[in-house]
């Protein structure tokens, strides 16, 4: 992974260092209308991480010791940590071992009296079964958390991630399509639900409060430090315009792959209908992954996984309920290899001959 860098980025910072208004302000509120402009919904706030995100999804929706969220266990464990944290039982369905993505007919029959919530990933950016799960989700009052760390500028039947479910999640860590050093947003189906987490992000203030000082306005619900800084909101200003065409070199980089790769000891991910993908990363499925990861190294060409199962960790194997067949299969065999904006055609050629050749 290589991280984008615009022109002038050490400048801009040092203005705003200069300045002394580091914290949020004129600069994270026009990265925030910037972003919620370009997924198309205006019910998006601004915060530090995606984890902090999903944080506040977890508080919004009311989660409380013992309930229940059925969620993916291929995934960072940041998707899941918030919910465990807040004292959810986390209900792992199985994953499709074709895409890495939760199986939408493995959700259903796992629903019970304690389910409060729905939480998928869209893996490398291909996005879930959304028509299925929301409707699960509508039929049983649930509510659906979309972690889209993967998928800005993903989209699900022709209309952006980032406007199917009650909320959904964004990454602007180091490595994403969209770097502000560290970052994130969650967009809200509700205007009522973001307007809390404005408030929720910054101790329960509302920042804009409009009376003589914000520090006199009454607290009614406890809140965080979960907003998004002016340096980090600045970098995301200055990424932006460079945005689609950093995507699109994703994509087409993987489209190429997928075209070309014709080995039997590997097998590429399939792409669903009505549906496009980031392409944040490039999955395959290897028989024997620690021998092709040495064999690329020789080669000069870097692959690994990005995430394993969550029920590798402690902290999440008492979850384990049954042998989920999908995410056996998926965990053991995936790799990745790079796909990015930083590819030459040269590099991509090299690095599909030697896949070929394995």
């Amino acid at each position: 992974m290589k991280i984008h860098t615009p022109p002038n980025i050490g400048e801009e910072i040092q203005k705003i260092w200069d300045s002394g208004f580091i914290t949020e302000g004129e600069y994270s509120d026009l990265f925030e209308k910037k972003f919620s402009e370009y997924i198309g919904n205006p019910n998006t706030c601004l915060v530090n991480s995606c984890t902090s995100a999903l944080s506040l999804a977890s508080r919004v929706i009311g989660i409380e010791k013992g309930d229940e969220v059925i969620t993916t266990a291929m995934t960072c464990m940041a998707t899941n940590e918030p919910f465990f944290n807040d004292g959810a039982k986390l209900v792992f369905a199985d994953i499709d071992p074709k895409t890495g993505n939760i199986d939408s007919s493995d959700i259903e029959h796992r629903v019970t009296n304690k389910t409060k919530a729905i939480l998928v990933v869209h893996w490398g950016g291909q996005p879930v079964d959304l028509d299925e799960i929301n409707s699960i989700a509508k039929k049983h009052k649930l509510k659906v958390v979309e972690d889209a760390a993967h998928a800005i500028r993903s989209s699900y039947n022709n209309l952006n991630i980032g406007n199917h479910s009650d909320f959904v999640c964004f990454s602007f860590q180091a490595v994403k399509h969209l770097s502000t050093g560290d970052g994130g947003a969650i967009a809200c189906k509700s205007n009522q639900d973001a307007e809390r987490i404005k408030k929720l992000r910054w101790f329960g203030l509302d920042r804009q409060f409009k009376g003589p000082s914000r520090w006199e306005q009454d607290i009614t619900e406890s809140g965080f430090k979960y907003h998004m800084n002016n340096i980090n909101a600045s970098i995301g200003l200055l990424q932006l315009p460079y945005l689609d065409s950093l995507i699109d070199e994703h994509i087409e980089n993987s489209l190429t792959l997928d075209s070309s790769i014709n080995n039997s000891k590997i097998q590429i991910l399939s792409r669903k209908s009505g549906r496009t993908s980031s392409c944040w990363i490039y999955s395959l499925l290897v028989e024997d992954r620690d021998h092709f990861r040495a064999y690329m190294k020789k080669k000069g060409i870097h692959a690994d996984v990005a995430h394993v199962s969550n029920l590798r960790y402690s902290i999440f194997k008492h979850f384990k309920e049954e042998e989920l067949v999908g995410l056996k299969q998926f965990d053991e065999h995936l790799i990745n290899i790079p796909c990015g904006w930083w590819l030459s055609k040269d590099d991509l050629s090299f690095i599909i001959k030697n896949i070929n050749s394995y």
